[in-house]
């Protein structure tokens, strides 16, 4: 099947299985041809991974919102009171924006959706849950080559960071945060000196220092990174535990209180600082091979591993507790959210740490068998049996079910609140991006540099990924063991705009090409 009959397939299939009770800017009847539009094709040997690939696609243009601001993107399609004007929700912001950089035409959605949250009626919103949108937007801005908008918002970034420093700033010189406005309720290790916003707060000084440097301003480059160094020092200092090989928060309930134990659990938000290559930008070689031995953690069944997981903490003895009456737990429930922000993480530091990437511990092997997982949670099925593609808030890490979903149902969540079904085609986390820049390894970077650097284990027999956006080109990556697939030779290619850029007998550790 040609890869554009193999969209319309998808897209025509899950079409007819949705009554589509939200309608936006793009319904189900323009489903297939946005996507024809807009999205890299991906052709690969695992029908579960392909058939998730394009759902993701599919619900994600659901959320594309016209306003008169422009476009957003929108966490829920049902209004929900906790959001703010048009529906917008901070909290996955990122995750967005991390997806959306791969369509064709990106920036017809997603430069509004920047500008929303730095100069529009989204700022008054931006902080109300913590978020990595500063490092987001330079992600995209890298991917697309777009480096106006970044410095065109280079100001507006610079006063959220300057207000989030004032909102949440501890006197021991790290950031404070709530579980609740991490989005992460009732969570595991509570209020306190945590994982999310540290990690996000140095990422945006870094991510700042490099916007600067686009800019020609030496002095706020050189400021920003001293920010991210120092915010990094800390994190290292009180937050990693060397003995564990892993970081675990410090409890404080409120900003002004006293920190005080550490959490007795790991958290999967321990991950995080790989997310944002951080270790990378401050340790030594030697400290980060040591460091990266955390993540034999996610095969670990006393700690993140289950069969829809991983879970978001460790089998600690309130694990899955039901702690309250809400739908939304953190102490062990699966959350696509922090799934996506994990792998994401376990992807960055295989590309960056590639002397790892063949270690039996970890490596190219594990990626593959977690991003497979990911994908098999993709689904639920109804009383008569029928399996069907889903994305919703959470799952029960060890039978799939979706948590928040049962739960809504049994309480008669009022349809005002949309209803049990509020979460069906949540927007709360990624997966194109993990096949795209993970599994595919495709990254832009300044200067017109192309990285592949692929994640992809001897199991793979074919594997394409065709026009993803990078730099103003379209990139195609493809792997055909044999040569029958794709009728282009055996081994593994990069083409840009048509063009062969390289060509190897096998699956390259890492390849860069100027574009």
């Amino acid at each position: 099947m040609h890869l554009r009959e193999k969209l319309k397939f998808y897209a025509e299939k899950f079409s007819a299985r949705d009554d589509e009770p939200h309608g936006q800017e793009i319904d189900n009847k323009h489903a297939a041809v946005w996507m024809g539009e807009h999205i890299p094709l991906l052709d690969c040997q695992d029908p579960v991974l392909e058939e998730i690939y394009y759902f993701r696609w599919w619900v994600y243009r659901k959320h594309i919102k016209k306003t008169p601001e422009g476009y957003i993107l929108t966490e829920f399609l049902p209004q929900v009171p906790w959001s703010g004007p048009y529906n917008g929700i901070s909290c996955a912001a990122g995750h967005h924006l991390m997806e959306g950089r791969w369509l064709r035409g990106s920036d017809t959605y997603l430069r509004d959706y920047c500008v929303y949250w730095f100069l529009g009626s989204g700022r008054e919103h931006e902080q109300d849950y913590s978020n990595w949108l500063i490092h987001a937007v330079y992600r995209f801005t890298r991917t697309t080559g777009n480096y106006d908008l970044a410095s065109e918002l280079f100001p507006y970034m610079e006063d959220s960071y300057k207000r989030w420093k004032i909102k949440s700033l501890h006197r021991c010189g790290l950031f404070w945060s709530s579980d609740n406005r991490d989005g992460m309720e009732y969570s595991a290790g509570g209020n306190g000196i945590r994982l999310t916003l540290n990690s996000y707060m140095a990422a945006a000084a870094s991510a700042l220092s490099r916007i600067a440097g686009w800019k020609g301003d030496k002095s706020a480059e050189e400021r920003y990174q001293r920010e991210a160094e120092s915010i990094w020092r800390r994190m290292q200092t009180m937050l990693w535990r060397p003995e564990l090989n892993f970081y675990r928060g410090i409890r404080v309930q409120e900003k002004t209180g006293t920190p005080g134990e550490m959490a007795e659990m790991d958290e999967i938000t321990g991950y995080l600082p790989w997310y944002f290559e951080l270790p990378f930008q401050f340790e030594g070689d030697a400290q980060v091979k040591r460091m990266g031995a955390a993540f034999s953690r996610l095969f670990d069944r006393e700690c993140f591993y289950a069969p829809y997981g991983p879970s978001t903490c460790s089998r600690y003895p309130g694990f899955l507790e039901k702690k309250a009456v809400h739908p939304c737990l953190w102490n062990g429930w699966s959350w696509p959210f922090s799934t996506s922000q994990t792998l994401t993480a376990a992807a960055e530091y295989l590309q960056k740490n590639r002397e790892k990437r063949g270690n039996t511990e970890f490596g190219r092997r594990e990626y593959g068998e977690l991003l497979l997982l990911y994908a098999g949670s993709h689904y639920r099925t109804d009383r008569y049996g029928r399996k069907s593609c889903w994305i919703d808030e959470n799952l029960h890490p060890d039978t799939g079910e979706w948590e928040a979903r049962r739960f809504l149902k049994e309480q008669g969540f009022p349809q005002e609140a949309g209803g049990y079904e509020r979460g069906k085609d949540y927007n709360h986390s990624t997966f194109c991006d993990l096949i795209i820049s993970g599994a595919a390894g495709i990254h832009m970077y300044e200067d017109g540099r192309l990285t592949v650097t692929p994640l992809l284990d001897h199991r793979w027999k074919y594997f394409k990924l065709e026009d993803v956006p990078a730099g103003g080109h379209l990139v195609t990556v493809q792997y055909d063991k044999t040569g029958e697939r794709y009728g282009s030779g055996p081994g593994f290619q990069i083409y840009a705009d048509g063009r062969l850029q390289a060509g190897f007998d096998s699956v390259p550790e890492s390849v860069t090409c100027i574009l």
